[in-house]
């Protein structure tokens, strides 16, 4: 019994201090969602799907060309898609001194040939400021085909065609 209990209390040690890390992570990143994978082809050439995605929010305001990670309603994923146009409103505000321009978003995937303007929520023809969860900051190629596959096994043939190309492709 207590070399269960030594074994059970072992392995809860391990689950969290995985979560405290994450945690650590999540704080240090300034975003709930520090790390992520690509999932879809929208964004090729510049992610690949299996691609592990490194987030974090620290800058305020947001440039064209930046990477935001948006999670719009009643969505299942979020999306990663660059910055394609910036715009500012004035926000109505009793103390003017205070007021400042509210960014409004456009963005679009590299490989789409539209932006996402009918992604966004109905009657919604930007996204906001508030609305993004962080930016990217880095990647790592292909790792995430790890837990791609774990999830989906269908994804198998997907990798192997992908393993193809690439040996195929340095062989001739």
């Amino acid at each position: 019994m207590r070399s269960a209990l030594n074994a059970f209390l072992a392995a809860a040690q391990v689950v969290a201090t995985c979560f405290m890390a994450w945690k650590a992570l999540c704080l240090w990143t300034g975003t709930p969602y520090p790390i992520m994978i690509v999932t879809t082809e929208s964004m090729l050439p510049a992610f690949a799907v299996g691609d592990v995605l490194l987030i974090s929010n620290h800058d305020r305001s947001v440039e064209v060309g930046d990477l935001p990670v948006c999670w719009l309603p009643n969505r299942a994923f979020p999306m990663v898609h660059r910055v394609h146009r910036v715009m500012y409103e004035e926000e109505d505000r009793r103390n003017q001194d205070l007021a400042q321009p509210q960014q409004l978003i456009l963005t679009k995937g590299d490989n789409n040939l539209i932006d996402d303007m009918l992604l966004y929520p109905d009657g919604q023809d930007y996204l906001t400021r508030n609305e993004v969860l962080g930016f990217v900051r880095g990647y790592i190629p292909f790792i995430g085909w790890i837990v791609l596959v774990l999830q989906e096994v269908g994804r198998l043939r997907e990798l192997a065609a992908l393993l193809c190309r690439g040996i195929l492709g340095t062989t001739s």
